[in-house]
């Protein structure tokens, strides 16, 4: 829901006068769904705004205006009321909804007054409370400090917190007793064992579809030590996903990959393990790119003499935050310690960090500043046969908070 924009009356958010990523972390917190909007001169000089992917779906999903079953024309247009937020107090405005009969009938926003209250280039967060749309100015350093640092701003825009349920509460306890019983020998060979002897324990079957593991609970375990060494990173996976169009998996395998060796193998075989970020070129010449006038996320591939980007697939944006939404409404995140004893991996499984209702306005910020990437690996085997793990998001453990609210930590 939250992105930057490339229309012509809003600027991208790299051009906003003051950065985004040190407010990310205060509205993952909050766990409140909001858009972003720069207004570039000409728009502000007009008084129009795209009401852009996110800002849509902010509203559509808020119930306060659709765009698509808004008819052209100045007759038509909506008008809500609206708040400028201010450090320490509220000025209460209106918001017009409309589609113009120019520009295919672009939805448009503007707030009345809006000059008054902000400049060119400042960066607005959208939020909806009560059907309202309150307008907040993270450009103006009063109002930023008063929402980073518990004032006014931050307190009126604060969630109701949950209590914790009893399934979690079960949940929990069934974990410290695995843990009571002392390092488990893994049930699976490799990188999933440590996965699959946590749900062996616990009476689950391993299980390859969209739904959380544990009565409505997602379950994701990693790795603190292998073999007694700290490891350098621990990236968990938040969803595995294909494209949406484009080249298929194994099409972008055939068209990218390279005969290489693999770590511990002394063979070499045709694959594609790679992480891919957003403006980072990676060992294949491909690279993610975040369209934001399109609320897409791209891969790309960029030529290495010409230095040409040509698009090879894409994500809509809005089937990602539908998934991350579906995949993590509860998780425990597992931290195990691994041990080889006698030959065979044991796990220890010591702490787990529980997160509830992912922030998915969040995730295309996190995806455009690298916090959250994603990995593709498939090869051919030597018999000839495709293979492949998936495509998958994953973000550094200790970034969850920039897209969970208020994690708890239980050490066991």
């Amino acid at each position: 829901m939250i992105m930057s924009y490339k229309g012509e009356e809003n600027a991208v958010l790299s051009a906003a006068d003051v950065p985004l990523e040190p407010f990310l972390v205060q509205f993952a917190q909050l766990n409140i769904p909001v858009a972003f909007l720069v207004p570039t001169q000409t728009g502000y000089t007009k008084s129009i705004m795209d009401a852009t992917a996110p800002v849509r779906e902010l509203l559509e999903d808020a119930k306060v205006h659709v765009y698509e079953e808004q008819l052209q024309g100045p007759e038509n247009k909506k008008k809500v009321d609206a708040y400028f937020v201010y450090p320490d107090h509220l000025e209460k405005t209106e918001a017009s909804l409309y589609r113009p009969k120019t520009k295919h009938g672009d939805p448009r926003i503007w707030f009345s007054g809006l000059k008054q209250y902000c400049d060119p280039y400042n960066l607005l967060a959208l939020v909806v409370i009560d059907d309202a749309i309150y307008v907040v100015d993270l450009s103006n350093p009063d109002i930023a400090q008063s929402l980073i640092h518990d004032g006014y701003v931050r307190n009126l825009l604060r969630a109701d917190d949950v209590e914790e349920s009893v399934i979690e509460r079960e949940l929990l306890k069934k974990i410290q007793a695995i843990h009571d019983k002392g390092f488990l020998p893994s049930v699976t060979e490799g990188d999933p064992g440590v996965g699959d002897t946590l749900e062996h324990a616990l009476g689950i079957n391993r299980n390859n579809d969209k739904n959380p593991d544990y009565k409505g609970i997602e379950l994701k375990t990693l790795r603190a030590k292998r073999n007694g060494k700290a490891k350098k990173t621990t990236r968990s996976t938040l969803f595995s996903q294909v494209p949406d169009g484009g080249l298929k998996y194994r099409e972008i395998l055939d068209a990218y990959g390279k005969m290489q060796i693999p770590r511990n193998m002394d063979k070499p075989r045709f694959q594609l393990y790679e992480t891919f970020r957003v403006a980072h070129v990676n060992g294949y010449g491909l690279l993610l790119d975040v369209d934001e006038a399109g609320d897409r996320l791209y891969i790309l591939h960029q030529d290495p003499e010409t230095g040409k980007q040509t698009r090879v697939s894409w994500w809509d944006m809005s089937e990602l935050r539908k998934r991350l939404l579906q995949k993590h409404p509860r998780t425990f995140w597992i931290t195990a310690e691994s041990e080889m004893i006698s030959g065979v991996e044991h796990f220890l499984y010591t702490k787990i960090l529980y997160t509830k209702n992912p922030n998915a306005a969040l995730l295309t910020p996190l995806l455009a500043s690298g916090v959250i990437t994603v990995d593709l690996a498939a090869h051919i085997t030597e018999a000839g046969k495709y293979r492949d793990h998936g495509v998958l998001f994953k973000i550094e453990k200790k970034n969850l908070p920039l897209l969970f609210a208020n994690p708890e930590e239980f050490i066991l």
